[in-house]
């Protein structure tokens, strides 16, 4: 009867656990057909071509989704019981969004044709397609409601076009320029089918909102925002510095890799953004010591699952770089050296996002995730010349060891820290 009570308590974090652990698998496996299938069609110099544009849209991406992925959600969250109040953060989101990805693309245009070749200018507007139809896919309004079978639907549309274009017409390397329209297509496929989902089953209504609830939701996110410009310096930069100082072909053989582990994380970051929005909830007016106890707890568990992962990659590494068709002895080390921030990137989701943004830390995080990204691009600056993708890969292991260690300093200054309703 206990164990049936708990599964009773806890079935809708049991069900979107299992939507995410679908979406991340499915993202994966998707990713263990595509990369090797990419990197082989367009090479190595080609493949990392794409990844450098590839990125730049990532960061557009970034500006985009500001903080709303967890101000929205945590908002939702608290007041996904009056559909009036959930439909104004809804709109207001929406269009905060549209108005924030307009500028960013604005700018990222000039800069574009102004300093690279005109492939990349073609490219980059193929990647626009992608910064715009991720506007219509409320991922924050589904995590929100703790729905998150309905992003399953939505991201699986996204991944499935996406992967069927690419084998359907990626035939030979003079395409790559192709593939971000591809992504594209793949994204506004999925915004279509979000939205459609958001006014159908959750009574939301696409309007107008007033600059008012815009500036709410800027103030709101801030602080996410700027911890999330911190991430993107050292989770992304890696492959921009190397197409900058080292060449193309050093950023395909370290994106190729770092895909792999990416994907490898998101499949367990699953259990962290299922746990989200109830933890939100729980630690709206709790006490500060009891939730860094509930995290402590979380930290302990994500732990003993990372670790024997960690070992297994590590065996499999001559897998891996046969998989990828590259070289051995290049793939072992820049795995190795990538497996702690494999490991700590995890603990950071928990430690950071669930952790400090929940207990009002954010300010917190933020400086964190800056010391940690500051650091690892001055090291990577550094040494990247010299060490090519091993430097890149020993970058990302310190940035996110030292994140860590930030945070749990950090949850043991807030532990008797009270929330605010």
């Amino acid at each position: 009867m206990k164990l049936l009570s708990s599964i009773k308590r806890y079935n809708r974090i049991i069900a979107n656990f299992f939507s995410l652990s679908l979406i991340n698998g499915i993202s994966y496996i998707i990713a263990l057909f595509l990369v090797p299938y990419l990197l082989r069609i367009l090479g190595e110099e080609k493949y990392g071509a794409y990844l450098f544009v590839y990125v730049i849209a990532q960061y557009l991406l970034l500006f985009g989704n500001y903080g709303f992925k967890f101000s929205t959600t945590r908002l939702i969250s608290v007041n996904r019981d009056n559909i009036e109040k959930v439909n104004a953060i809804f709109n207001a989101t929406i269009w905060t969004r549209f108005i924030l990805t307009l500028v960013a693309s604005s700018i990222g245009f000039l800069l574009v044709v102004l300093f690279m070749e005109s492939s990349d200018v073609l490219m980059y507007l193929f990647a626009l397609g992608m910064v715009f139809g991720d506007i219509l896919i409320p991922s924050w309004l589904f995590q929100g409601m703790e729905q998150m079978k309905y992003m399953t639907i939505a991201t699986v549309v996204s991944k499935l076009v996406f992967a069927a274009l690419i084998f359907v017409f990626i035939k030979s390397p003079d395409q790559y320029v192709y593939v971000l329209l591809l992504h594209s297509l793949g994204y506004i496929a999925s915004g279509v089918t979000s939205i459609y989902i958001a006014v159908r089953q959750f009574g939301v209504k696409l309007g107008l909102t007033t600059f008012a609830e815009i500036k709410e939701q800027l103030k709101e996110g801030w602080q996410i925002f700027i911890s999330n410009i911190g991430i993107e310096v050292y989770r992304n930069s890696n492959v921009f510095l190397l197409g900058i100082f080292v060449g193309d072909a050093a950023a395909g053989i370290f994106g190729a890799v770092e895909k792999i582990m990416k994907a490898v994380q998101t499949l367990f970051n699953a259990l962290p953004m299922a746990v989200y929005p109830y933890i939100s909830r729980m630690f709206y007016n709790g006490v500060a010591a009891d939730n860094v106890t509930v995290l402590k707890r979380l930290l302990k568990w994500a732990s003993l699952v990372l670790l024997p992962l960690m070992l297994i990659l590590a065996v499999c590494n001559p897998l891996v770089a046969a998989y990828l068709d590259l070289p051995v002895e290049i793939v072992k080390w820049v795995l190795l050296l990538m497996l702690p921030a494999l490991f700590f990137g995890c603990l950071n989701y928990i430690a950071g996002i669930v952790g400090l943004v929940n207990l009002g830390a954010s300010g917190t995080f933020q400086r964190n995730i800056w010391v940690a990204g500051i650091s690892s691009v001055a090291l990577m600056l550094a040494t990247c010349q010299q060490y090519s993708y091993y430097a890149a890969s020993l970058a990302w292991t310190w940035a996110e060891t030292l994140l860590f260690v930030l945070c749990l300093l950090s949850l043991k200054r807030y532990k008797d820290f009270k929330i605010k309703p």
